[in-house]
């Protein structure tokens, strides 16, 4: 008796091969899923207020531009397009602790070299410490600054401003300009033998005689890295 052969149909091929791409597709995106979440989930401890935070961090002007970060990529991207950012490293901090809003924080600069340190107010501290409150490792978040009723101005005569080096016949509205904060958060005037800490203002106004100086910030963008403590 002539057994009869069973033929598969051409597309059955196809078909399983369709599948079995479908299924590998569907393995490795299960595979990224699980990778890219893994952090989110890898830890469901919460900063808590009296615990130490490693974060990094970028601070940036009320007009959104990078000020200082511990980014390098934004760091890179930025140098490329021929801004000056400054580069620095993490930093610990206690979550949840105030200060006076006059203390001057002084951040180290990693570059440029022999730029100086970089001095953050009390204000600025105080809104990242309690912004790093209920976060969680690899946690991102954005912080506004707020100053009160301390708008941090100072109108400069023409003698002050040229008394700081920044040389008034120069200097023109919109024009950022270094200077340098003491540990209390008086403008140095370069009478102080304690090295300042480096802060950028923006020239706002120009008389005949006078500049005024706004040296407020926008933002502070954290990453929490882990809590200890």
């Amino acid at each position: 008796m002539k057994k009869t052969q069973q033929k598969t149909p051409k597309g059955d091929d196809k078909a399983w091969l369709k599948w079995g791409y479908v299924g590998i597709a569907l393995l490795i995106a299960v595979a990224m899923v699980g990778t890219y979440f893994a952090p989110v989930f890898g830890s469901s401890q919460k900063a808590q207020i009296g615990n130490n935070a490693a974060i990094g961090y970028t601070i940036r002007g009320e007009d959104g531009r990078p000020i200082i970060t511990t980014d390098q990529n934004l760091f890179s991207s930025e140098y490329e397009k021929g801004n000056l950012v400054l580069l620095t490293r993490g930093l610990t901090m206690p979550v949840g602790g105030l200060v006076s809003g006059e203390n001057v924080a002084t951040l180290p600069v990693e570059y440029p070299p022999d730029f100086g340190d970089f001095g953050l107010l009390g204000f600025e501290t105080n809104a990242i410490s309690e912004g790093l409150v209920g976060m969680r490792p690899g946690e991102v978040k954005v912080v506004s600054f707020s100053y009160g009723e301390n708008n941090l101005e100072m109108n400069l005569s023409q003698e002050d401003v040229d008394g700081i080096g920044l040389n008034f016949t120069e200097r023109q509205v919109g024009d950022v300009v270094a200077l340098g904060l003491t540990t209390s958060p008086d403008i140095s005037m370069g009478n102080d033998t304690a090295t300042p800490a480096l802060r950028f203002g923006k020239v706002t106004e120009k008389t005949a005689d006078s500049l005024t100086i706004v040296y407020r910030y926008g933002s502070a963008e954290i990453t929490l890295n882990s809590i200890t403590g």
